[in-house]
């Protein structure tokens, strides 16, 4: 078994890494960690968790020392204290999957969005961790940068199109659950404000925005325009991206469906839906799969992807563990969900 300490256990993000790897035949939780919340057994913070081996564990604090036994690392924590951990923890030989923003842009442009300089710019950016499109890129490394959610969810429905759509032109709406902003209270996400409302927001420029083009760069050759429009709903959970662009030259209207098909052939987790159908936040609630749709406005030219994910398993702890299934050579569904929850 491999020994694996969780930083931030007691947020959403690391309580999914613990829910999920309680399930796991090779990955075993030795040491959870939370700044507010050290003292405290993780089940008395989070009593979803009781009745877990790792539920029973006492939440330490977050240094490199109470990290010391373990041979992987999920840092599940704003990007401050990754980017203090996340270095100190790879340079002595352990491996992290790091599920904040702190190692997925490029130093420059991690300063130019974040306000502030990266401290290890050698560092930056990491292997990005979305093995549907950059599975080579993990081979032997010691950190890795799980991608945003938005990304995700975006990425998997953009990705297989790039070489048939004008990337001058894309346009991508997404939609959160309130859970994506962090398990902190915060005013615009009380009950009272979020449920029954739905808002955009980080407009014009939200932070994954450049994430989503960097990495749409990487696959292309060429950095895309791309406008982001992010958009809370009225949910607990959940990821919906739908994006536009128009065609480029004369592309089949058949081209774009089977584009898709092809690339997630045999992708275990995303899952590209039945022509006319469209994916639902509902029916991937729990799982770490991906629903993908993809159609063409031939009115006006362009295609429309879609695709739905929960934002807390393939955008965040899941899409770390399968990441960490990766690193370890164990299939990538072990201790995965491929189901959702439904009702």
């Amino acid at each position: 078994m491999t020994s694996v300490g969780i930083v931030g256990a007691s947020g959403y993000g690391g309580a999914e890494v613990v829910r999920l790897l309680a399930g796991h035949p090779e990955l075993s939780v030795e040491v959870v960690t939370g700044a507010e919340q050290a003292g405290r057994r993780l089940e008395d913070s989070l009593p979803s968790l009781a009745g877990l081996p790792a539920g029973a564990l006492t939440l330490a604090p977050s240094t490199p020392e109470a990290l010391a036994t373990c041979e992987l690392v999920f840092l599940a924590t704003p990007h401050g204290p990754s980017l203090e951990l996340a270095p100190t923890l790879a340079d002595r030989g352990q491996t992290v999957i790091d599920l904040s923003a702190a190692f997925r842009l490029e130093a420059d442009d991690f300063a130019r969005h974040y306000g502030e300089p990266h401290p290890v710019p050698e560092r930056a950016p990491a292997p990005y961790g979305l093995p549907e499109l950059f599975r080579d890129g993990l081979a032997g490394a010691d950190l890795v940068a799980n991608p945003g959610c938005y990304p995700t969810a975006t990425l998997l429905a953009l990705a297989p199109l790039l070489d048939l759509v004008d990337l001058e032109t894309v346009v991508v709406s997404g939609m959160s659950g309130t859970s994506g902003a962090g398990r902190k209270q915060r005013e615009d996400l009380h009950a009272s404000h979020a449920f029954g409302n739905a808002a955009p927001y980080g407009l014009p420029s939200h932070r994954h925005r450049p994430e989503i083009a960097a990495r749409c760069a990487d696959l292309a050759g060429v950095t895309p325009r791309v406008s982001f429009a992010p958009h809370l709903m009225p949910t607990s959970r959940g990821q919906l991206c739908t994006v536009l662009a128009d065609l480029a030259g004369d592309v089949d209207a058949e081209a774009p469906r089977t584009a898709l098909a092809e690339h997630y052939a045999d992708e275990p987790f995303a899952h590209v839906l039945p022509e006319g159908t469209w994916p639902h936040t509902a029916h991937v609630a729990g799982s770490n799969s991906a629903h993908v749709a993809v159609a063409v406005d031939a009115q006006a030219g362009r295609v429309i992807a879609a695709c739905a994910i929960d934002n807390l398993v393939k955008g965040a702890a899941g899409q770390a563990v399968q990441c960490a299934n990766v690193l370890r050579g164990l299939p990538e569904t072990a201790g995965l969900p491929v189901a959702g929850v439904y009702p």
